[in-house]
């Protein structure tokens, strides 16, 4: 008789000085229900109670493994330790403050279906838990589908709402420690096998003071050198896969090539003729050449303001 368990979940927490919410997140991640799970929880030099915190959760449910970092690595690398310690067939990414409804893990897994990738949409609360009636998805056109250099110019996939397979994280490490690990993998994922975009908040997203998120205009945006930093993330991502496998035809190679020579002010126009050449590919909705248009024009004017901050 085949097996009827389902495929064990791995979910990838890191902590850093996070005791004052870790609990509820905590509680809402032992709560999933209809699936089985282990939590791979790694504390990146906590100074607060997080590492006794996560020390007691261990002692007392046997699906809490502990993996203090050996020195404090930041956000994109402890993230990607915690993932490489993970032995489940998918992985899930958690912040250290959000809560999880109960369903999330279970109705991304069953969304996720040959693609490498599943996501979910996100409810913004406050500090004190309240929620503020806005989604993710109020700031984001939230994307699906096979199309890589869509992911890299406008990303709308964060690591609390996925869940991936293991199998697309061994295949993209290592991780750009300089680029935003969320990111890199729904790229990749994309390019391999899919994302799939679940049209629920499944998650309680909290927003503070002490929040690190550059998630749309109700997150904590960076405000300085945000142009030349937005062009710059783009075009390490797009460096990123064209350095793989995964860039078959050369296209994130020339769109690339074609965005370094537009932000060193040497010529705008090979940028402009690669979208307009890609514009089937990189229409999110509606008619190609009016999406592709469009997409000049705002790619203009990041490279425009970008300038502007680099002259200041």
């Amino acid at each position: 008789m085949p097996s009827t368990r389902p495929p064990l979940i791995s979910v990838a927490l890191s902590v850093y000085n996070g005791e004052r919410f870790l609990p509820a997140q905590l509680d809402s991640i032992l709560a999933q229900q209809g699936v089985d799970i282990e939590v791979v929880a790694v504390d990146d030099g906590s100074v607060d109670g997080s590492a006794a915190l996560l020390a007691g959760y261990a002692r007392r449910d046997p699906r809490v493994r502990l993996s203090p970092n050996p020195q404090n690595l930041g956000m994109n690398r402890s993230f990607e330790r915690a993932m490489a310690l993970c032995r489940g067939e998918f992985i899930a990414p958690s912040d250290q403050d959000d809560v999880w409804l109960p369903d999330k893990l279970q109705t991304l897994l069953g969304a996720i279906g040959a693609a490498d990738l599943a996501y979910c949409d996100s409810a913004y609360i406050d500090e004190a838990g309240q929620p503020s009636g806005l989604r993710v998805s109020d700031d984001l056109q939230m994307l699906s589908g096979r199309e890589p250099l869509r992911f890299a110019l406008d990303n709308s996939v964060s690591g609390h709402a996925m869940l991936l397979r293991r199998d697309l994280f061994e295949r993209a490490r290592p991780l750009p420690p300089s680029l935003y690990y969320d990111w890199t993998l729904a790229m990749f994922a994309a390019a391999r096998g899919g994302v799939m975009y679940v049209d629920r908040p499944l998650v309680q997203f909290r927003r503070h003071g002490n929040a690190f998120s550059s998630l749309g205009k109700h997150g904590q945006a960076r405000k300085t050198d945000r142009y030349r930093r937005w062009i710059g993330d783009r075009a390490a991502l797009l460096e990123t896969l064209a350095g793989t496998a995964f860039d078959t035809q050369g296209r994130a190679r020339r769109l690339a090539d074609a965005l370094a020579l537009a932000s060193a002010g040497k010529t705008r126009w090979p940028l402009l003729r690669t979208i307009w050449n890609e514009r089937v590919a990189l229409a999110q909705q509606g008619a190609p050449w009016r999406n592709a248009t469009r997409l000049q024009m705002r790619l203009l004017r990041k490279l425009y303001r970008a300038g502007r901050e680099a002259a200041a």
